[in-house]
C-alpha cells in the first residue's frame, strides 16, 4: 500500500499514458450532457411531446456513452494485460456476443425512432405494449444466438 492508502496497482493505472486526458473527457462528457439537458429542458422541451423528449434524452445518453466507450475501450484493450495478471491475451468476441450487441443497438435505434416519430399517435398503454414487445423480440434474438452457439449455462454433459 502507498502512503495515500491506494494499492500500487491503482497507481500504475493512473500513470499510464493517456489516462489523464480520458479522465478529463469523461468529466467533460458528463458536464456537457448536463448542460445540454438543462438547455434542452429550458428552451426546447416545451415544443415537443413527452415521447419526443424521451427520444432526445435517450439519443443524448447514447451519444455520451458512445464517446466514453470510444475513449476508454482503446485504453482498456492496450493496458488490461498489465493490471490483471491472469489475462494473457484479448479474446475476439464470439458470434453470440456480436449478435446480441447488434440486436441491442438495433433495439435502441428502433426505440428512438418509435418515440420520436410514432409514439404520439398511440396511447401510453399502447406504447408500453410496443416497449414490452420490442424487449421480448430483443431477448428472443439474443437467446436464439446463444442457444445456437451450443453454450451451456446450467449443466455440463
Amino acid at each position: 500500500m502507498c502512503e495515500e492508502g491506494m494499492p500500487k496497482e491503482g497507481l500504475e493505472a493512473v500513470r499510464t499514458p493517456g489516462f489523464g486526458w480520458r479522465i478529463a473527457v469523461s468529466i467533460g462528457v458528463f458536464f456537457g450532457w448536463l448542460i445540454f439537458f438543462v438547455i434542452w429542458l429550458f428552451f426546447y422541451a416545451g415544443d415537443y411531446s413527452i415521447f419526443k423528449n424521451l427520444a432526445m434524452v435517450l439519443v443524448s445518453i447514447i451519444a455520451g456513452v458512445g464517446i466514453l466507450a470510444g475513449t476508454w475501450v482503446t485504453w482498456g484493450l492496450r493496458y488490461a494485460k498489465h493490471f490483471d495478471r491472469g489475462v494473457t491475451e484479448i479474446h475476439k468476441p464470439k458470434l453470440p456476443s456480436v449478435v446480441s450487441g447488434i440486436a441491442c443497438v438495433g433495439w435502441l435505434i428502433f426505440i428512438v425512432i418509435w418515440l420520436f416519430f410514432y409514439a404520439d399517435d398511440y396511447s401510453a398503454y399502447q406504447n408500453l405494449a410496443i416497449l414490452i414487445a420490442s424487449i421480448m423480440a430483443l431477448a428472443g434474438i439474443s437467446a436464439a444466438a446463444w442457444a445456437s452457439s451450443g453454450t451451456r449455462f446450467f449443466c455440463k454433459r
